[in-house]
């Protein structure tokens, strides 16, 4: 069992019964020592009144003196008995009828008190004492019917067993309750994790019981270790792209040499070799431009960043916009946050939305549909478009249908893996609307649909 929950309310439930038990156990025989003490005293009230009831004849017999015994004496079979041994006679109460007692004489001062079966089956307690009354030596012994004091008590250990019995639901209900209330927080730490993943928060809330503040804490310093570190490697991409575009000029310049134009062979491999750099740095810093500074594991808001990415994608095709016709960008997109990270979109959008300025004529459509966790993107533009061949062959990394066009060949390769992470649908066919390329991506978010 792995469960620290469970193993609080098993463990803290057997307590609970275990306390029930013995507190019954004491609780009934407490009460059954109580009655047994209450019969005693009871019992040697009784003895008080028969030894009152005594008296000594003109011969020195003892007798009971008429109407001083109480009547429940005299009722057969009644429960209440009484016996006196002298040395003259015997003395039995008439509850006896013909049955006796199993008494032994006493010496006087001498007092005892035991169990013996009684008279049609009644279990009595019997009380003796040895006495001198007006010269004569005699044993005095009184019985009562314990039969109606052991009902009185089987009756209230059912009844005491039932009000413990649900009792101890009650406390098992309580105590429930209290555990499940204490793991709340955890509950509370769980859906922050939840919505950490999500991106809807950038770390996990501290105000939290202090036996998991300090795994809080850590939590959240790893995030921002991990954070920083993230960052920190955008910017050296950055910086190693800027750094490259010295020494990679100077290869260019290299390259337009008599000297090496002279060598066709090798002049061909060093410009293609500088292309391709150039391509990947061209890359990193399109993609530092585009990402900008947000933190990772954001939610996406397209709301706020579709107008910077469309501003950034109009200032990098500015020249070519002046050289042509103006480049208009249309985009539209629901007021929602989608449920899934920041950075995975914009680099999806934005290598759509590169692809599509590069081979536009002038217009550039991209309309993003959904909710919180379904994500369906079209972009589409108005250039010459694809033959059903080339579009199978877009999605192979490093692919390019024309070599004269400016960029990469990574662009929608890039864009199939962010789709085969969300394991969603890349479809490409002709735009009907604007006659070019037409993109459509489909993503489901369903790790975020089976947290909730």
């Amino acid at each position: 069992m792995n469960s620290v929950q469970q193993r609080l309310q098993l463990g803290l439930a057997a307590s609970v019964v275990l306390l029930m038990l013995l507190l019954w156990w004491l609780v009934a025989g407490a009460i059954e020592k109580f009655g047994e003490e209450f019969v005693q005293s009871r019992l040697e009230h009784d003895a008080d009144s028969v030894l009152s009831a005594l008296q000594a004849d003109e011969n020195g017999v003892l007798q009971l003196t008429p109407g001083r015994m109480a009547s429940i004496y005299n009722q057969p079979f009644s429960g209440h008995y009484f016996i006196v041994l002298s040395d003259d006679e015997t003395l039995y109460s008439r509850s006896l009828w013909d049955e006796s007692l199993a008494v032994s004489r006493l010496p006087k001062g001498d007092v005892r008190q035991w169990n013996a079966q009684g008279p049609v089956g009644q279990t009595l307690l019997v009380w003796a004492g040895g006495f001198q009354k007006q010269g004569q030596r005699f044993t005095l012994a009184v019985a009562e019917d314990l039969t109606p004091l052991s009902e009185s008590l089987v009756r209230f250990n059912w009844y005491f067993a039932g009000l413990s019995l649900l009792t101890l639901m009650v406390l098992l209900g309580v105590q429930h309750y209290i555990i499940r209330r204490s793991f709340r927080p955890l509950e509370q730490i769980l859906h922050e994790v939840k919505n950490l993943q999500q991106g809807a928060v950038g770390k996990l809330s501290e105000e939290v019981p202090a036996e998991v503040q300090p795994l809080v804490r850590e939590v959240n310093h790893l995030l921002h270790l991990l954070g920083e570190r993230l960052q920190r490697s955008r910017n050296a991409l950055g910086n190693l792209a800027h750094a490259l575009k010295g020494p990679l000029s100077l290869l260019s310049q290299l390259g337009q040499q008599e000297s090496v134009r002279a060598l066709p062979d090798l002049s061909a491999n060093l410009k293609q070799q500088t292309d391709s750099i150039q391509q990947l740095m061209d890359r990193e810093l399109k993609r530092a431009r585009l990402m900008g500074q947000g933190a990772p594991g954001v939610r996406f808001a397209p709301q706020e960043e579709m107008p910077v990415l469309v501003d950034v994608l109009q200032r990098m095709f500015a020249v070519r916009a002046e050289q042509e016709k103006p480049l208009n960008i249309h985009w539209q997109a629901p007021d929602v946050i989608f449920v899934f990270d920041r950075d995975d979109m914009l680099e999806l959008i934005g290598n759509l939305l590169d692809n599509a300025c590069k081979w536009a004529k002038h217009q550039v459509r991209c309309e993003l549909l959904g909710d919180e966790h379904h994500l369906q993107l079209v972009v589409e533009d108005d250039g010459p478009g694809c033959s059903d061949e080339e579009i199978k062959q877009l999605t192979a990394r490093g692919v390019r249908i024309d070599e004269a066009a400016p960029g990469h060949g990574l662009g929608l390769a890039i864009v199939r893996d962010v789709v085969e992470i969300y394991s969603g649908k890349l479809t490409l066919d002709r735009s009907s609307t604007l006659g070019g390329l037409r993109v459509s991506v489909c993503l489901e978010n369903r790790a975020a649909n089976g947290s909730e």
